[in-house]
Order: C-alpha cells, then structure tokens, then sequence
C-alpha cells in the first residue's frame, strides 16, 4: 500500500514552468477572470478541472498583485501571485503528492550526477555555466530526495528537489535576481565589502495589510529576533503569505556567514510556527 507526501515549491519567476510556457506580459491592468485564466494556462489545466480556492486582490513589496490559489482533480494545489498592472507572473507555490516507496518494492536510485543533470535540463543549464551551491541528499518519509540549488552568471537562482528514484521534480524554486547570488558571487570575487539586501534594493513602499494581521517587516523583526541577528546582517531571500490548514502564515528565508534560515509565521498571532537553520553547503 503506498503512502503519500507533500511538497511544497515556492517559484518566483517572470519566465516559464516546467512546461516552457512563456508567460505573457499584457498592456493594462488585468481583471480577476484575467488572473485566473493567465494561471491555468501556465498550469496547463482547464477551469473545469480545478476548484479555485480564493482569488483576491493584495499588497507585496510595492506592488498590487492578484494571488489565485486552486485545486486540480488530481489533487495538485497551485498558488500563483500576479502583477495587476501586466500580468506577468511573480510567484509560484507548487504541491505535488509524491507515492513513497513500500518496503517491499525493489528500485534502483538516482546517482547525485543524475539528479544535477535533471535539474540543470529542466532550467535550461549547462554545467560549466552556474555555480553550484548546494548538492544534498536526504531521506524524506522514506523516500531518497536530492537538493541541487545553483545560480547563473546573471543571478538567477534556482533550487531542486528531485526524486531519487524516479527523477521526478517534486519542488523547485526559482529567483529572477536574487540578492543573496549576487553577494555569494561578490565574496567568490573577494569583495566581501559589497552587500546587496531586499531593503536596500528595492522600493517596498507603503504595505497594505488586513486588520488583525502582523505586517511584512514586523514579520521579518520577529525572524531577526529569533536569530538575534541585525537587519544590516543578513541577506534576505523570499518572503510572502499563504495560506496552511486554514491559517494565514508568512514564509521567507534570508541568509548570514553562508547559513541559511527559514521560517514560518503566523500572521494573525506572529507566532514562530517553525524554524530552520543549515549551511547553504550541506
């Protein structure tokens, strides 16, 4: 009898899924219906094959975007976060179920090469062009993953999960610019002074939240507090809301001294629902 385990990817890209689907960029100001239809289409399902689970209108770094989550026939969750004013797609969280192997079942794993290889195809990579960052393998609910995370020469980071009996990609990640590439890069170099970092970067603007909810930098306070780290020391990589069991929560990652800390929020209460910390080499 097989058992099942969730995965969970959180993409941010302006580029294309697996697919190779390229995503559109429209002249004006998209509709509700309009996100919804632009992600389907980058999903590669129909509308009467999915339930949707919200589709609202929020405020994230700066921007209006529309946030459209929804649930295949096949069980597979999808939540995508859009630009209002374009279209263009900025995020994506991908679950996939993935059938653990029994006991009993006889199966051949993937070597680490392998799973490099998968990953490297499916971004569209060659080895002699990225920098590799992570190549790690652990067993998951009884299942052998490979974690293979690398970036290119433009700072586009990506991050794999790959099944290491199948070669399937359970979870993947990808960030068009990502400030943490760019200082790994700049240390390689030997300039250790130079420091990019998502505040400093980038124009956040003036945050709309719901009432009753810890707002994105109080989110990221409570993570520095938790680390006792400064916000000139760190580096910070994704950070958005979800949704989880029904609980409205934030997520993000943000690195110092080549470590790696993820968190999970809640963003009624600013509870730390969970807490991470791992070289980004292991």
């Amino acid at each position: 009898m097989r058992q099942y385990v969730s995965l969970m990817a959180t993409v941010t890209t302006a580029g294309l899924l697996a697919t190779g689907f390229a995503i559109s960029v429209l002249a004006a100001e998209i509709t509700e219906e309009k996100a919804k239809a632009i992600a389907l289409e980058n999903a590669g399902v129909k509308a009467e094959n999915v339930t949707f689970i919200r589709a609202e209108q929020d405020w994230e770094d700066g921007r209006n975007i529309y946030e459209v989550e929804f649930l295949t026939k096949n069980q597979e969750e999808y939540d995508y976060e859009l630009l209002i004013e374009n279209g263009e797609i900025l995020a994506i969280n991908y679950e996939k179920k993935a059938a653990v192997v029994t006991s009993g079942e006889k199966h051949t794993d993937l070597t680490m090469k392998q799973a490099e290889e998968i990953a490297l195809k499916h971004a569209g990579q060659n080895a002699d062009a990225v920098t590799m960052l992570k190549q790690k393998q652990e067993m998951e609910d009884g299942r052998l993953v490979y974690e293979v995370e690398f970036y290119t020469s433009d700072y586009r980071k990506y991050e794999y999960e790959i099944d290491g009996r199948s070669g399937d990609i359970l979870a993947w990640d990808y960030d068009a610019d990502s400030d943490f590439a760019r200082n790994d890069a700049m240390q390689r170099a030997g300039n250790t002074k130079a420091r990019v970092t998502d505040g400093k970067q980038k124009d956040l603007g003036k945050e709309q939240k719901k009432e009753g909810e810890i707002s994105r930098e109080e989110a990221k306070a409570l993570a520095l507090k938790t680390a006792d780290l400064q916000e000139d020391q760190v580096t910070w990589g994704r950070l958005y809301k979800e949704y989880d069991d029904g609980r409205l929560i934030y997520k993000g990652e943000f690195f110092h001294n080549q470590m790696e800390y993820e968190f999970e929020i809640d963003a009624t209460s600013g509870t730390v629902l969970d807490w991470d910390v791992e070289s980004i080499y292991d």
